[in-house]
Protein backbone atom coordinates (compact mmCIF):
# COMPACT_ATOMS: atom_id res chain seq x y z
CA UNK A 1 0.00 0.00 0.00
CA UNK A 2 2.76 2.10 0.73
CA UNK A 3 4.34 1.96 -2.12
CA UNK A 4 1.61 2.30 -4.76
CA UNK A 5 0.67 5.51 -2.30
CA UNK A 6 4.48 6.94 -3.19
CA UNK A 7 3.91 5.80 -6.89
CA UNK A 8 1.17 7.93 -7.16
CA UNK A 9 2.42 10.53 -5.28
CA UNK A 10 5.50 10.95 -7.41
CA UNK A 11 3.31 10.66 -10.69
CA UNK A 12 1.46 13.14 -9.39
CA UNK A 13 4.28 15.52 -8.60
CA UNK A 14 6.65 14.08 -11.29
CA UNK A 15 9.67 15.19 -9.12
CA UNK A 16 13.15 15.11 -10.60
CA UNK A 17 14.76 13.80 -7.25
CA UNK A 18 13.61 10.05 -6.24
CA UNK A 19 15.27 8.02 -3.74
CA UNK A 20 15.27 3.92 -4.40
CA UNK A 21 17.38 1.88 -1.34
CA UNK A 22 18.61 4.38 -0.26
CA UNK A 23 20.15 6.09 -2.94
CA UNK A 24 19.44 9.58 -4.16
CA UNK A 25 18.92 9.65 -7.90
CA UNK A 26 18.55 12.65 -10.23
CA UNK A 27 16.51 11.63 -13.22
CA UNK A 28 17.84 14.41 -15.25
CA UNK A 29 16.26 14.97 -18.48
CA UNK A 30 17.71 11.22 -19.77
CA UNK A 31 15.90 9.27 -17.64
CA UNK A 32 12.31 11.16 -17.50
CA UNK A 33 10.66 9.85 -20.03
CA UNK A 34 11.73 6.60 -18.43
CA UNK A 35 9.94 8.01 -15.30
CA UNK A 36 7.19 5.43 -14.75
CA UNK A 37 9.71 2.35 -13.71
CA UNK A 38 11.96 5.36 -11.83
CA UNK A 39 8.56 6.12 -9.73
CA UNK A 40 7.69 2.44 -9.03
CA UNK A 41 10.93 2.09 -7.30
CA UNK A 42 11.83 -1.14 -9.79
CA UNK A 43 14.55 0.27 -11.67
CA UNK A 44 17.75 -2.03 -11.39
CA UNK A 45 16.00 -3.51 -8.53
CA UNK A 46 16.50 -7.01 -9.07
CA UNK A 47 20.35 -6.21 -9.85
CA UNK A 48 20.66 -4.63 -6.57
CA UNK A 49 19.26 -6.65 -4.35
CA UNK A 50 21.22 -9.97 -5.72
CA UNK A 51 24.42 -7.79 -5.72
CA UNK A 52 24.44 -6.46 -1.95
CA UNK A 53 23.39 -9.85 -0.89
CA UNK A 54 26.30 -11.20 -2.56
CA UNK A 55 28.83 -8.52 -2.22
CA UNK A 56 31.83 -8.85 0.15
CA UNK A 57 33.97 -5.94 1.65
CA UNK A 58 37.33 -7.49 0.05
CA UNK A 59 35.62 -7.39 -3.65
CA UNK A 60 36.66 -5.67 -6.65
CA UNK A 61 33.54 -4.80 -8.63
CA UNK A 62 33.84 -4.57 -13.05
CA UNK A 63 30.29 -3.16 -13.91
CA UNK A 64 29.52 -2.92 -17.80
CA UNK A 65 26.78 -0.74 -18.47
CA UNK A 66 25.89 1.48 -15.43
CA UNK A 67 23.32 3.10 -16.52
CA UNK A 68 22.68 6.34 -14.24
CA UNK A 69 24.82 4.41 -11.29
CA UNK A 70 22.16 2.97 -8.69
CA UNK A 71 24.07 -0.55 -8.84
CA UNK A 72 27.65 1.14 -8.72
CA UNK A 73 26.81 3.92 -5.72
CA UNK A 74 25.02 0.79 -3.59
CA UNK A 75 28.80 -1.06 -4.35
CA UNK A 76 30.49 1.95 -3.25
CA UNK A 77 28.68 2.32 -0.52
CA UNK A 78 29.35 -1.34 0.68
CA UNK A 79 33.14 -1.75 -0.27
CA UNK A 80 34.68 1.84 -0.94
CA UNK A 81 34.32 3.63 -3.89
CA UNK A 82 38.58 2.93 -5.14
CA UNK A 83 37.50 -0.88 -5.39
CA UNK A 84 34.46 -0.15 -7.88
CA UNK A 85 34.94 0.28 -11.92
CA UNK A 86 32.27 0.79 -13.89
CA UNK A 87 31.61 1.50 -17.63
CA UNK A 88 28.98 2.69 -19.78
CA UNK A 89 28.82 3.27 -23.13
CA UNK A 90 26.51 5.94 -23.72
CA UNK A 91 28.14 9.92 -23.83
CA UNK A 92 25.13 11.35 -23.53
CA UNK A 93 24.73 9.43 -19.22
CA UNK A 94 28.02 10.63 -17.97
CA UNK A 95 26.86 13.89 -16.40
CA UNK A 96 23.77 12.12 -14.78
CA UNK A 97 25.89 9.44 -13.28
CA UNK A 98 28.69 11.75 -11.87
CA UNK A 99 25.94 14.08 -10.69
CA UNK A 100 24.14 11.24 -8.63
CA UNK A 101 27.45 10.43 -7.78
CA UNK A 102 28.33 13.50 -6.18
CA UNK A 103 24.72 13.30 -4.28
CA UNK A 104 25.50 10.43 -2.73
CA UNK A 105 29.16 11.11 -1.82
CA UNK A 106 30.68 8.37 -3.92
CA UNK A 107 33.30 8.61 -6.62
CA UNK A 108 34.68 5.19 -8.42
CA UNK A 109 36.51 4.55 -11.55
CA UNK A 110 34.17 5.78 -14.39
CA UNK A 111 35.33 5.19 -18.03
CA UNK A 112 32.91 6.62 -20.70
CA UNK A 113 33.86 3.80 -23.08
CA UNK A 114 32.18 0.94 -24.68
CA UNK A 115 33.44 -2.19 -23.74
CA UNK A 116 34.04 -5.01 -26.44
CA UNK A 117 36.42 -7.95 -27.58
CA UNK A 118 38.57 -5.70 -29.66
CA UNK A 119 38.53 -2.02 -28.04
CA UNK A 120 39.42 1.01 -30.65
CA UNK A 121 36.15 2.44 -31.73
CA UNK A 122 32.48 1.15 -32.16
CA UNK A 123 29.09 1.52 -32.89
CA UNK A 124 26.86 2.66 -30.35
CA UNK A 125 22.66 3.26 -30.80
CA UNK A 126 21.63 6.05 -28.64
CA UNK A 127 18.05 6.18 -28.04
CA UNK A 128 16.05 8.61 -26.39
CA UNK A 129 15.10 5.91 -24.00
CA UNK A 130 18.40 5.29 -22.31
CA UNK A 131 17.64 1.92 -20.77
CA UNK A 132 17.48 0.26 -24.19
CA UNK A 133 20.44 1.64 -25.62
CA UNK A 134 22.89 -0.95 -26.96
CA UNK A 135 25.91 -1.35 -29.15
CA UNK A 136 23.17 -3.47 -31.10
CA UNK A 137 20.75 -1.74 -33.63
CA UNK A 138 17.72 -4.57 -33.15
CA UNK A 139 18.14 -4.00 -29.10
CA UNK A 140 16.66 -0.07 -29.89
CA UNK A 141 14.49 -0.72 -33.20
CA UNK A 142 11.28 0.04 -31.54
CA UNK A 143 8.16 1.92 -32.34
CA UNK A 144 8.42 5.66 -31.17
CA UNK A 145 11.85 5.58 -30.02
CA UNK A 146 14.15 8.14 -31.42
CA UNK A 147 17.92 6.25 -31.64
CA UNK A 148 21.23 7.93 -33.06
CA UNK A 149 24.00 6.22 -34.30
CA UNK A 150 27.40 7.33 -32.83
CA UNK A 151 30.89 6.33 -32.91
CA UNK A 152 32.31 5.67 -29.64
CA UNK A 153 35.99 5.00 -27.84
CA UNK A 154 36.29 1.61 -26.83
CA UNK A 155 38.19 -1.12 -24.20
CA UNK A 156 39.02 -4.09 -25.05
CA UNK A 157 37.29 -6.13 -21.80
CA UNK A 158 40.41 -8.60 -22.04
CA UNK A 159 42.61 -5.94 -21.01
CA UNK A 160 40.42 -4.37 -18.64
CA UNK A 161 40.08 -7.69 -16.60
CA UNK A 162 43.89 -7.56 -16.57
CA UNK A 163 44.11 -4.61 -15.13
CA UNK A 164 41.32 -4.27 -13.04
CA UNK A 165 41.21 -8.26 -11.61
CA UNK A 166 37.91 -8.05 -10.68
CA UNK A 167 36.60 -10.53 -8.18
CA UNK A 168 32.71 -9.77 -8.66
CA UNK A 169 31.48 -9.00 -12.74
CA UNK A 170 28.25 -6.95 -13.03
CA UNK A 171 27.14 -7.11 -16.57
CA UNK A 172 23.89 -5.09 -18.22
CA UNK A 173 24.99 -3.92 -21.52
CA UNK A 174 21.82 -4.99 -23.67
CA UNK A 175 22.95 -7.94 -25.30
CA UNK A 176 27.17 -7.14 -24.66
CA UNK A 177 27.14 -10.29 -22.43
CA UNK A 178 27.57 -12.32 -25.08
CA UNK A 179 31.41 -11.20 -24.60
CA UNK A 180 31.75 -13.36 -21.59
CA UNK A 181 31.60 -16.44 -23.96
CA UNK A 182 34.52 -15.62 -25.98
CA UNK A 183 37.58 -17.57 -25.38
CA UNK A 184 39.53 -14.31 -25.27
CA UNK A 185 37.99 -13.70 -22.09
CA UNK A 186 39.70 -15.38 -19.54
CA UNK A 187 37.72 -14.84 -15.96
CA UNK A 188 40.57 -16.01 -13.56
CA UNK A 189 39.87 -14.64 -10.30
CA UNK A 190 36.24 -13.55 -11.14
CA UNK A 191 34.35 -15.38 -8.77
CA UNK A 192 30.74 -13.96 -9.15
CA UNK A 193 28.82 -12.71 -11.70
CA UNK A 194 25.63 -11.03 -11.99
CA UNK A 195 24.30 -10.70 -15.60
CA UNK A 196 20.88 -9.51 -17.32
CA UNK A 197 20.54 -11.16 -20.42
CA UNK A 198 18.75 -10.05 -23.22
CA UNK A 199 17.25 -13.22 -25.51
CA UNK A 200 15.00 -10.55 -27.49
CA UNK A 201 18.11 -9.26 -28.75
CA UNK A 202 21.06 -12.14 -28.98
CA UNK A 203 18.43 -15.09 -29.18
CA UNK A 204 17.63 -18.11 -26.51
CA UNK A 205 20.46 -20.40 -28.13
CA UNK A 206 23.31 -17.62 -27.51
CA UNK A 207 22.26 -17.44 -24.01
CA UNK A 208 21.96 -20.75 -23.75
CA UNK A 209 25.48 -20.88 -24.86
CA UNK A 210 27.07 -18.25 -22.65
CA UNK A 211 25.24 -20.05 -19.59
CA UNK A 212 27.18 -23.23 -20.97
CA UNK A 213 30.31 -21.60 -21.50
CA UNK A 214 30.31 -20.31 -18.32
CA UNK A 215 29.67 -23.39 -16.58
CA UNK A 216 32.16 -25.19 -18.54
CA UNK A 217 34.82 -23.05 -16.78
CA UNK A 218 33.75 -23.59 -13.65
CA UNK A 219 30.50 -20.93 -12.39
CA UNK A 220 27.41 -22.57 -11.42
CA UNK A 221 24.13 -20.97 -11.55
CA UNK A 222 22.85 -19.92 -8.77
CA UNK A 223 18.74 -20.22 -9.22
CA UNK A 224 17.99 -19.10 -5.63
CA UNK A 225 19.44 -15.60 -6.68
CA UNK A 226 18.25 -15.49 -10.37
CA UNK A 227 15.41 -13.83 -11.14
CA UNK A 228 14.01 -13.87 -14.70
CA UNK A 229 16.75 -12.25 -17.35
CA UNK A 230 18.67 -11.49 -14.30
CA UNK A 231 20.97 -14.22 -13.59
CA UNK A 232 23.82 -14.89 -10.56
CA UNK A 233 26.84 -17.51 -10.73
CA UNK A 234 29.18 -18.35 -8.24
CA UNK A 235 32.67 -20.09 -9.59
CA UNK A 236 32.69 -23.18 -8.06
CA UNK A 237 35.55 -24.60 -5.31
CA UNK A 238 38.28 -27.02 -5.46
CA UNK A 239 39.80 -27.99 -1.95
CA UNK A 240 38.96 -23.89 -0.87
CA UNK A 241 40.43 -22.44 -4.45
CA UNK A 242 38.40 -21.29 -7.31
CA UNK A 243 38.29 -23.61 -9.82
CA UNK A 244 39.99 -22.25 -13.21
CA UNK A 245 40.06 -24.30 -16.70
Amino acid sequence: MKKSLVYRWRKLMRPRYITQAGVRLDLGTLAFPQRKVMYRGVYEKTEGDVVTRNLARDDVVLEIGAGIGLVTILCCRKIGSDRVYAYEANPLLEMVLRTNFSLNGVSPHLSIKLVSLTGGEGDFYVADRFMISSRYAPAVEKRGVTVQRQRVASEALPDILKRVRPTFLIVDAEGAEMDLADDRVVLQGVRKICMEVHPHIVGDQQISRLIDSLTARGFALILGESQGKVLYFSRLAVGGLDLVV
